[in-house]
């Protein structure tokens, strides 16, 4: 097969969903012999630095700005970046870097531009549907990461797009390999004292990931007599308002002894594997990487009962809750948890068909047939 050289381009190179899939892709691509760059709008999260590193040195091609550019800086750097990479392909993940991919190679037409949508609705608002149904002839194809992300993509711009529903998927051999080492990982990251349990919740910490829901749920259980429950958040601080308001909540509610909050962490697989609960109310994901983690990595999950969630409640060891949900579902899911000892349990679950290879491979098909449109 021809080597094709491949570009991801992401609004920050961080740990979130659209940058944690690019990363993976561009090391699986350039491991099946393939030229891979990553090009981005913001500089690097310091946490994801070290991700950055090594992508480089496996031969990965970067741009990354050392300070956030806005408005056509975003185009003119990606310009400047295919010129230098050279791609014969552009994976733009998410809506903006999307829109700026597609004005900055507007008069370009031998290049093919996939958007991948990571979010059910990007184009809800007026105004970027408006661009859109200017752009989205750019489009070689549209791929969603769940069949709402289409279908709305279909009905709020054009149906005139092929589009491809290609969901995420999780490293299954790598789990398989830590959930050997569950009460091993247990002990060295969290040190739980006799008798603490551990509810973990991995995601920026904003509206959209729900975490005063989990610090509401804590306060109800405490209410309840139970207060052996240690509340850990994995995420960087999106909004610094909400956050503060939730940590006012914690210490009103006498529980901020209990919350730990981690930022943002690189050993997230390790995290989610020692953690006894995984908790995810969010109110709104597309096909969300950590929910798929976790379900690997084996604790009960609780998930609020959006979409993208209800395919996952057919697996072993999972609660879905409200939609929207509420402390109060969260905190009487938590309470049979804990109180039926469901939590000293570890689930295993058929995940074959969310495996990364598979995913992977399913981008890397797109990209041949599109490549090659005979084929």
């Amino acid at each position: 097969m021809q080597s094709i050289s491949i570009m991801h381009v992401v609004l920050e190179p961080r740990y979130s969903g659209a940058e944690i899939l690019a990363r993976d892709l561009a090391q699986h691509q350039m491991h099946a012999g393939h030229r891979a760059s990553i090009t981005a709008f913001r500089p690097t999260q310091q946490s994801f630095a070290r991700q950055m590193d090594q992508l480089a040195q496996q031969g990965c091609r970067l741009a990354v700005p050392d300070e956030p550019l806005s408005g056509w800086r975003r185009a003119a750097w990606i310009h400047t970046a295919v010129k230098a990479f050279q791609p014969d392909i552009v994976f733009a993940h998410t809506a903006l870097p999307s829109l700026y991919t597609r004005l900055a190679l507007r008069f370009s037409r031998r290049l093919v531009v996939v958007s991948v949508l990571h979010s059910d609705d990007d184009y809800r608002e007026a105004r970027m549907r408006r661009i859109e149904r200017f752009l989205y002839r750019r489009h070689a194809a549209v791929i969603g990461v769940n069949s709402k992300c289409v279908e709305n993509y279909r009905r709020r711009v054009t149906a005139r797009i092929p589009v491809q529903v290609i969901l995420n998927g999780v490293h299954l051999e790598h789990f398989a390999r830590l959930t050997k080492e569950h009460e091993n990982l247990r002990r060295l990251l969290y040190a739980p004292a006799p008798g603490e349990i551990i509810a973990l919740q991995v995601g920026r910490i904003a509206v959209q990931k729900q975490q005063h829901l989990s610090v509401e749920a804590l306060i109800q259980l405490q209410d309840r007599g139970i207060s052996n429950v240690r509340l850990v958040l994995v995420g960087s601080v999106d909004e610094p308002d909400y956050y503060s308001r939730m940590m006012a909540r914690a210490r009103e509610g006498k529980v901020a002894h209990r919350l730990q909050v981690l930022g943002s962490r690189s050993d997230v697989a390790e995290l989610l594997t020692g953690a006894d609960v995984y908790l995810m109310p969010s109110i709104g994901e597309a096909h969300s990487i950590a929910a798929l983690e976790a379900l690997a990595a084996g604790p009960y999950c609780i998930f609020s009962g959006i979409y993208a969630f209800q395919p996952l409640g057919h697996h072993p060891g999972v609660s879905l809750i409200g939609d929207p949900p509420s402390a109060a579902d969260l905190a009487n899911a938590l309470h049979d948890v804990l109180t039926e000892e469901r939590w000293r349990q570890r689930f295993a679950r058929n995940l074959l068909d969310l495996s990364f290879e598979r995913c992977a491979a399913q981008y890397l098909d797109l990209a041949i047939r599109l490549l090659n449109p005979a084929r």
